[in-house]
């Protein structure tokens, strides 16, 4: 075997993070490999795919990386601390439990189980064998929903009642996504990222959840067009709907506040709000009838509120770390996770009570 090249020290002098990757596919070559690859604290030693040419592919990209066809002889290798399992949706849990007992940290894609108790578990193992697992649930990072979340956090819309989120299209597919024996579908495929992001919106924990899955135009057996509502212990209500049976796109976040709404769409990001200050106060009139026969104020006149629109391009002001900056963290440094088991459980449960009575 080649000797690798080790990249070099942090600049606190510490070694990289030795990382092995199990499944080399769109998201584990293109989301995880290219990334460590480019990354000071991470150094690509071990992959592990059936694929003859990914493993020519990642051994070009990394000279010196170890290949592998059989998932138990990268877990052997002594050289790997941190497994990302990228490999099939069906088998993340299996291969997740199998690297933390052999010892090494986990970085697992999404969708990462069918049920919290998974999650629950894979996180008790990783106790006891003292080791980090996580999972890539980095749509907490993409640039609209850390957008959303900087607007409510501002105040601007005073206290938030509802949030719409709505990944809407009409566009057909049919690969492994569409058959449910791979546990392809929606609800893994982006309703995860959707109900994790709106989850990070509001600090109240779930109280209800409705759910509604349907198989609408795509070939296969597995859900395309998803509707959920959430309903949080502070009133929040949650709307997430996702679809590839919608032909406009509509907006993609409302946010209703007390005072006032944001509303995001391809044209970029809509306030509408008012200082409560502002605002001339009013009382209910206990009357039976209105003496002008018209809605609204019983004198006739209308409710001046003094609005202020704005239109804001969506991206976040703040400067936020990486998803592997914040890893790197993590496992270096003993800092939070981005995205720790209990956080996630949440999510998964909510995904579960989404899925109960729909078939799927």
């Amino acid at each position: 075997m080649k000797k690798r090249a080790r990249k070099q020290r942090g600049s606190e002098g510490t070694e990289p993070i030795r990382c092995g990757i199990v499944g080399l596919g769109r998201i584990g070559w293109g989301s995880h490999a290219k990334n460590i690859l480019a990354h000071q604290g991470f150094d690509l030693v071990a992959v592990c795919d059936l694929e003859p040419s990914r493993l020519a592919e990642a051994e070009q990209a990394r000279p010196g990386c170890a290949t592998y066809t059989r998932y138990a002889d990268l877990l052997k290798n002594r050289d790997v601390e941190l497994v990302v399992v990228a490999s099939q949706t069906k088998d993340h849990v299996r291969r997740s439990r199998q690297a933390l007992a052999a010892g090494k940290h986990v970085l697992v894609e999404k969708p990462t189980a069918r049920t919290p108790q998974a999650i629950d578990q894979l996180a008790a193992l990783a106790r006891r064998k003292h080791r980090i697992f996580t999972i890539h649930h980095n749509y907490r990072l993409s640039k609209d929903g850390l957008f959303v979340k900087e607007t409510i956090d501002s105040g601007v819309l005073g206290k938030v009642f509802r949030i719409r989120c709505h990944k809407l299209s009409f566009a057909r597919r049919n690969d492994w996504q569409t058959l449910r024996k791979y546990h392809g579908g929606a609800i893994g495929n982006w309703g995860v990222h959707l109900v994790d992001m709106c989850l990070q919106l509001v600090n109240s924990p779930v109280k209800t959840v409705w759910g509604s899955a349907n198989h609408i135009i795509n070939p296969g057996d597995a859900e395309d067009d998803v509707k959920a509502i959430i309903e949080l212990k502070d009133g929040t209500v949650i709307d997430v709907e996702l679809t590839s049976a919608c032909a406009y796109s509509g907006p993609s976040w409302i946010v209703c506040g007390r005072h006032g709404t944001l509303w995001v769409d391809d044209e970029g990001g809509h306030l509408k709000t008012f200082d409560p200050k502002r605002l001339k106060p009013l009382q209910a009139t206990d009357l039976h009838m209105m003496p002008t026969r018209k809605y609204g104020l019983t004198d006739g006149s209308r409710d001046e509120i003094p609005w202020v629109v704005q239109h804001v391009p969506v991206a976040p002001r703040k400067r936020y770390a990486s998803y592997y900056d914040r890893l790197y963290a993590s496992v270096r440094k003993g800092a939070p996770l981005l995205v720790s088991p209990a956080s996630a459980r949440v999510t998964y449960d909510v995904l579960a009570r989404i899925r109960r009575g729909t078939g799927f």
